[in-house]
């Protein structure tokens, strides 16, 4: 079977959350009764794209389809009744369901799978590391209803950086990790305000970006506040390198350059705001980190030491002077309000999201509109994070069908988000009581795990171009800089191990040695394998279910024609699985 499987791959492919259970009692529950459902999908010529809904299932495939790719964009999964109830009941009524779920804690989900084999601190609290949130994320993605702020949640995880990469101290104390990641969860669909004033302030950021015990300065002892997060909080976190017009193109000087938003006088000012926060533990002392109650401590945000924090006035951006005399908590309130009304903040954060969410290369009219959204609601209130999420994900531009036929829309899909897209797909369950994966080998064959990147800079930066038609189109393709030929392959690799293997999720009972691993998962494959007998409904059904209708003729006859010379409907179902998930057609999400 395997000689077989690598000859069709030879011959076929030379080029290039929700969750696992089914939550009938609240999406789509009540919302799908004379629902009439329209799709701009074109590729069935002989139907208008609409139906009416009588009653759930939806079953026309082009309001599939659609469905299919609207959840590609707003979560990190879904299966086929989520498709189904999304398309009954509509992407603007899903959205504000998803809005009023209440948001549920990573930190919950880390102490109880610690809970499940418990060691102890010398302090008597239950510990728990960095592969604990790991197992932890998992149980997050593949069971839990909010599959629209998990999306989101990530999204800005990979904005607003922290690393256990290279970290002993992240390495061991997993409330880091899980405590930060809340933190952008409970902002998600908040303030972006509130969202920055949270993430500069907590233990994570303080510990990742050396602000945390940052003293004032002390010329004799040539002592000078660290510059690091007074820097990156203006050019990643909220403003960027360059002045931007509304619609996110960068504005030019009298000499067609582009205009710095800021310069090391700057950075200086500000790593004068950002002295004086130390431990917030109760018990905590400047100048170190709580080693009795880290575990706690790293839950806690920073408080300010007044005796380190640096006097005197600031000059930050646009003329604001943060006046001499006032405390150190109010010049840095007045540090995040200078940012957060900075022109720039509306196109820099809206273009980033729209990357993360739709299209690598969005249209200046796409990031002018999500900018508007950004500086007013609709009620006066800039930085509503609720509002500019619907508006990117129901904007004209994220809808329209179309985009399939258009060569610069779309984008590569994160290694990370073809697996969970996967393990959704189909009904993915633990086979002990939590899910546990501590992604090691992952790691090693794709690059990338939640909260890992090798840098502050994520594990891609937004402009990136990889060489040849992209890059001479002046086009970006931010996920490729993680693709190359060794994650190209490992991502295969880790596909045969899912499909071929059944191994869709192991457990590694060393850390260090991804080679020691057992199967830790199961998924369902019933529905396909009693469509099976028939393969083009089958691949019809996966064409829906994984790449959102997006599969070309091409790409299903190839597929079609392969699996048609087995006879076992498995065997069927596995290789059309494994060869939908290497298609270029389902990497490029349009």
């Amino acid at each position: 079977m395997k000689n077989k499987i690598l000859i069709l791959l030879c011959s076929c492919f030379v080029c290039c959350l929700v969750n696992a259970q089914t939550y009938t009692d609240y999406v789509g529950a009540g919302h799908n009764i004379g629902v009439t459902v329209t799709t701009s999908h074109d590729q069935n010529p002989n139907n208008d794209g609409s139906t009416s809904v009588d009653g759930f299932p939806v079953t026309n495939p082009d309001a599939l389809a659609d469905a299919s790719r609207f959840l590609a964009q707003a979560t990190l999964g879904y299966n086929y009744e989520m498709i189904q109830m999304t398309a009954a009941m509509g992407y603007e009524a899903w959205l504000d369901e998803q809005f009023s779920l209440p948001r549920l804690s990573m930190m919950d989900h880390m102490l109880a799978v610690a809970n499940t084999e418990p060691e102890f601190d010398d302090e008597g609290n239950i510990t728990a590391s960095m592969y604990t949130f790991r197992s932890a994320w998992w149980e997050q993605s593949m069971r839990n209803p909010d599959a629209l702020r998990h999306k989101i949640n990530y999204a800005l995880s990979q904005i607003f950086v922290i690393s256990a990469f290279g970290s002993d101290l992240f390495e061991d104390i997993g409330q880091l990790s899980a405590s930060y990641y809340d933190v952008l969860g409970q902002h998600a669909f908040g303030n972006y305000r509130n969202l920055l004033n949270d993430v500069s302030l907590h233990p994570s950021m303080g510990l990742y970006l050396n602000h945390m015990n940052n003293p004032k300065s002390d010329p004799a002892n040539n002592i000078h506040p660290d510059e690091n997060y007074a820097r990156e909080v203006m050019q990643l976190f909220s403003i960027g390198l360059y002045e931007l017009n509304p619609d996110g193109t960068r504005i030019l000087d009298g000499d067609d350059n582009f205009i710095p938003t800021y310069n090391n006088n700057d950075i200086r000012e500000f790593a004068k705001v950002f002295t004086g926060f130390g431990d917030g533990h109760p018990e905590g002392a400047w100048g170190a980190f709580s080693e009795g109650n880290i575990s706690e401590a790293a839950t806690i945000p920073m408080k300010l030491y007044p005796e380190y924090h640096e006097t005197g006035p600031k000059y930050l951006l646009n003329g604001q002077v943060v006046p001499a005399g006032q405390s150190g908590t109010q010049d840095f309130s007045d540090a995040i309000d200078n940012l957060h009304n900075h022109p720039n903040i509306g196109p820099f954060i809206g273009k980033a999201m729209i990357q993360f969410l739709i299209s690598s290369n969005p249209s200046p009219e796409f990031v002018g509109r999500i900018t508007e959204v950004f500086n007013d609601n609709g009620q006066g209130i800039r930085g509503d994070m609720q509002a500019v999420v619907k508006a990117i994900l129901l904007d004209p531009e994220a809808r329209d069908c179309n985009a399939i036929n258009q060569p610069t829309s779309g984008k590569l899909r994160e290694p990370i988000i073809r697996y969970t897209n996967f393990l959704s797909a189909f009904n993915v369950a633990p086979i002990e009581l939590t899910f546990n994966s501590f992604m090691n080998g992952w790691h090693g064959s794709t690059g990338q795990i939640p909260l890992f990147s090798p840098s502050v800079f994520n594990f891609y930066q937004p402009e990136f171009q990889p060489n040849g038609p992209i890059a001479s189109q002046d086009l970006f393709a931010p996920v490729f800089q993680i693709h190359n030929s060794s994650t190209s392959i490992g991502y295969i690799n880790k596909v045969d191990d899912w499909v071929f293997r059944d191994a869709p999720m192991v457990f590694e009972a060393n850390p260090d040695d991804p080679e020691e691993e057992e199967a830790s998962a199961i998924v369902d494959l019933s529905a396909e394998i009693a469509i099976a007998n028939d393969p083009t409904a089958l691949v019809d059904r996966l064409n829906i279910l994984l790449a959102a209708g997006q599969l070309s003729d091409n790409t299903k006859t190839i597929i079609i024609d392969a699996i048609t010379s087995l006879t076992d409907p498995a065997e069927r179902v596995d290789l059309a699985i494994y060869l939908v998930l290497i298609s270029p057609d389902y990497a490029i999400l349009k």
